[in-house]
């Protein structure tokens, strides 16, 4: 009976001691869980683009499974391009690990003074240093719109495709001879860096980035949540429409009078409707074939007092034929301007 109580009594102390090391086991598994957080680091700075770092803070931290943090060169406020006063998380100096880097955009790429946003970071050697280190030793690192500048001119592009913003892209090579602009695509993932189209694209990148952290059902998920329509394959950017072909250099005909009245398209084809205001249409006409015969590759078709076309041929022997209409409005003083712009031939070029 002695030795049957002793028995039993072991057997109780070590179920004791079971459930004590199963619950330690338990608390630090939760407290590894927590522990290993990955920290997502944003990049800002004056004149940062609003959407370039908010659209990726609400995708990467929308589920709580990462801390997501800002981090600035100093912890002095910021002030975004349109005006948003921002104080950083974190400073440079007491940032903690980062396992995720983003890189937002803003601003254009410009060096010297007139360099606004990126292109006056670009020129800060504190803040160049800080992206090549901390990029080097991060797992992923994200960039959106022209922040993918910050990486081609650290050298860190280089042979491998990229994307950046519409406006930017043809001026990657510029910066980094080896890379690949895609035109065609919201973002572009090489394995440890992704970069992203403009804007809302960073949106689609992190959700991707989300899908490569948790699967493709949490990235889902986050997209239901905050509402976005995420076609990661939709091909869809800024980059390959239409009407990214015709010359920047028309706008000059626009005044602060100038109104969009209508535009759409797609790859092949686009057209685009304004109202300008005090020009007649023969000035108008005027006025775009002289900046027009200034622009690389084209060539007049034709012209009239309200219409002139004109040709180009890409180097990769893609062509285009656009016009520029101009009609007197109902109203004195002011004239509708449609352009027009489309391709005999499907557009299969997208990578220059």
């Amino acid at each position: 009976m002695l030795v049957e109580c002793c028995i039993m009594k072991s057997i109780i102390l070590l179920a004791l001691f079971a459930s004590l090391i199963l619950a330690a086991a338990f608390k630090t598994s939760g407290q590894t869980k927590t522990d290993t957080k990955l920290n997502v680091a944003i990049l800002i700075f004056n004149d940062v683009q609003i959407i370039d770092y908010t659209g990726p803070y609400e995708v990467l931290g929308a589920s709580g499974r990462r801390n997501v943090f800002t981090v600035a060169e100093s912890s002095a406020g910021i002030t975004t391009n349109m005006g948003m006063k921002v104080v950083p998380n974190y400073s440079f100096e007491n940032a903690p690990k980062i396992d995720i880097l983003v890189l937002p955009g803003g601003g254009n790429i410009e060096s010297g003074p007139s360099g606004r946003a990126v292109g006056k970071e670009i020129q800060n050697p504190v803040v160049m240093k800080w992206v090549k280190d901390k990029a080097a030793s991060a797992k992923y690192v994200l960039s959106v719109c022209n922040g993918a500048f910050f990486l081609a001119a650290n050298g860190l592009l280089e042979n491998m495709p990229a994307t950046t913003t519409a406006g930017f892209i043809s001026r990657l090579k510029s910066f980094s001879p080896t890379t690949t602009p895609i035109y065609d695509k919201r973002f572009v993932d090489n394995g440890k860096i992704i970069t992203t189209a403009g804007l809302s694209s960073g949106i689609d990148g992190a959700i991707h980035l989300v899908e490569k952290l948790d699967g493709i059902g949490w990235a889902k998920q986050t997209a239901l949540n905050i509402e976005y329509n995420w076609q990661p394959d939709s091909g869809f950017t800024r980059a390959s429409i239409a009407d990214m072909k015709l010359p920047n250099s028309l706008g000059k005909v626009f005044d602060a009078s100038a109104t969009p009245v209508d535009m759409g398209g797609d790859k092949a084809q686009w057209q685009e409707k304004w109202i300008i205001a005090g020009e007649s249409p023969t000035a108008v006409i005027e006025t775009l074939e002289k900046y027009w015969s200034k622009e690389s590759g084209w060539t007049k078709s034709s012209s009239t007092d309200s219409k002139t076309t004109w040709k180009l041929v890409e180097n990769s022997g893609q062509v285009w034929n656009a016009s520029a209409t101009v009609e007197p409005t109902a109203e004195k003083g002011r004239v509708t301007i449609t352009f027009a712009i489309s391709t005999p031939v499907p557009v299969a070029v997208v990578n220059r």
